[in-house]
């Protein structure tokens, strides 16, 4: 039997690539003009040693076997290997910085959007937990700050532990009340009145001092109140806002925090008793009432200050314009600036520019979303019937969702998310056409359930549905991309404690704000 050459073992990556002929081949000579030989000679078959090269002896080497030539044609597959090997390691590469940059933009975006929360890409559990007492929270930078008895106390909003304690400002309430409280000051500040007897007084005492506190806790400027200006509050900047009845009318001061220097004074018209929001009469908890004539409130201070009392129903701008009275409506603050004026009996709005000047008006209450993204065009929507009616910035109509809706959860770039049977349904922004249905069943809620609570996460929206017993919620994570579930679960806590706090997820209810995580 003639002498047969064992085949010699080649390693290649791909198989395509070994596949390839000449004229396949990248590294190949091409001929100069048709027809023309290829200066690459033909390989030997498979049964035929090659030839040795020039110069080379065929006693072979120490094991008495001949050398054998490599096929010149896999030192240019292994190259084309390699260079391709390396470009998908480039490009892999690539993509996945570009996917951590564009995550921490989609972060960064949720700290600063309304109802946007990072991190809810599974469900919430509770990371840290402290008593507040009375007092409602106030969020300076990364730091929780609780007026307490014995003294203002600053927590880490990362652990919830004790960053710093101010026992001479015990009983000290800081930043603006209510809604504004929960969006983190931009400043390293904060703004805190003392005095006015108990915390859960009311109608409480006008306060007496103010102290200038920065995020770390020092006091930069601490001065005692002039009475004569009457009540104060804290506005969101830090200022504070006073009002005081002279006579018939009533005069209101913006003033300097650290100075008490005013910013402006006017002087606000009255309304007839009874006329406005607030009464004339206050009910004692034994249920008598009493004559209450001089009290004031502020019932909005974020972008409008909104004043009330027996005889008082006003709202100024920042700059101290009177915006609507009692005859007019309300007045509140758009979240980009912009305001939105209200008839009492809710048929008309005006849209007015910062300063009060009208920019245009419908026929309907004009709403905003519970949540953004932080991508979302300034969308408005106007509620005159069921349904709902998308806005644009000039005020034109750009769709209309005619079905039963209750309210607006979440506009994206992209999509409007609305509460409507049997859950929620995803409106395309361009075109208004309907994209995804959620049902609220799928996920083990009822159809008919409504959503009160909703926050963006990075292409999600969690919704929050109140079940029984009614300390519980149910919580279900939507994929923005199809309507699917991602995740539902139970929360034992009730759905309007919850707040979004510079894309945290906090919860503040019965004396103890709770962070989840």
């Amino acid at each position: 039997m003639p002498f047969r050459r064992r085949e010699q073992p080649r390693q290649i990556a791909f198989e395509a690539v070994d596949d390839l002929d000449d004229g396949d081949d990248a590294f190949a000579p091409r001929p100069s003009r048709p027809g023309a030989p290829s200066s690459r000679p033909a390989p030997p078959p498979d049964d035929v040693a090659p030839a040795a090269a020039v110069g080379a002896g065929t006693s072979g080497g120490a094991d008495g076997n001949a050398p054998v030539l490599r096929d010149p044609r896999a030192h240019r597959r292994r190259l084309v290997v390699i260079g391709v090997a390396g470009a998908l390691v480039l490009v892999l590469g690539g993509l996945t910085a570009l996917d951590v940059a564009r995550a921490r933009q989609a972060d960064a975006l949720l700290r600063t959007a309304p109802g946007g929360v990072v991190g809810l890409t599974q469900p919430p559990e509770e990371t840290w937990s402290v008593d507040s007492g009375e007092t409602w929270p106030v969020f300076v930078d990364d730091r929780l700050l609780l007026g307490l008895e014995e003294g203002l106390v600053a927590h880490d909003l990362s652990t919830g532990e004790v960053s710093w304690r101010r026992e001479e400002l015990a009983g000290f309430l800081c930043g603006a009340g209510g809604p504004s409280a929960v969006v983190p000051s931009e400043a390293s500040i904060v703004t805190c009145l003392g005095g006015g007897g108990p915390v859960d007084a009311f109608p409480r005492e006008p306060s007496t001092t103010v102290a200038v506190v920065g995020s770390d806790g020092e006091v930069l400027a601490r001065r005692d109140l002039d009475p004569s200006r009457g009540v104060s509050e804290v506005l969101p900047d830090g200022d504070l806002v006073r009002a005081v009845r002279d006579g018939s009318d009533l005069v209101m001061t913006v003033e300097d925090a650290r100075t008490g220097e005013a910013r402006w004074t006017r002087t606000v018209p009255q309304v007839e008793p009874g006329e406005g929001p607030a009464p004339c009469e206050l009910t004692q908890e034994d249920g008598s009432t009493v004559e209450d004539r001089e009290s004031i409130y502020f019932l909005s201070l974020a972008g409008v200050i909104w004043v009330a009392g027996c005889g008082v129903d006003a709202s100024l701008s920042e700059q101290g314009e009177v915006l609507s009275s009692a005859d007019q409506g309300f007045t509140r603050s758009l979240r980009d600036g912009r305001l939105a004026r209200t008839s009492r009996d809710g048929r008309t709005t005006d849209v007015l520019d910062k300063d009060g000047t009208l920019l245009w008006s419908t026929q309907a209450v004009v709403t905003e979303p519970l949540a953004t993204d932080g991508t979302a065009p300034p969308l408005l929507f106007a509620q005159g019937g069921s349904g709902f009616t998308a806005i644009d910035a000039d005020g034109r109509e750009l769709w209309s969702f005619a079905r039963y809706a209750t309210r607006v959860l979440l506009v994206t770039k992209d999509l409007t998310v609305v509460a409507s049977y049997p859950g929620a349904v995803a409106i395309d922004n361009a075109t208004g056409e309907e994209v995804w249905t959620w049902n609220a069943s799928d996920s083990g809620g009822s159809s008919t359930s409504d959503v009160t609570v909703a926050f963006a996460g990075r292409g999600a929206l969690t919704v929050v549905v109140g079940v029984e017993p009614v300390e519980r919620t149910r919580w279900t994570s939507i994929d923005l991309a199809d309507g699917s579930a991602r995740w539902t679960t139970t929360i034992p806590v009730e759905a309007y404690t919850f707040m979004a706090v510079g894309g945290r997820l906090i919860s503040a209810a019965d004396g103890r704000i709770t962070a989840f995580g």
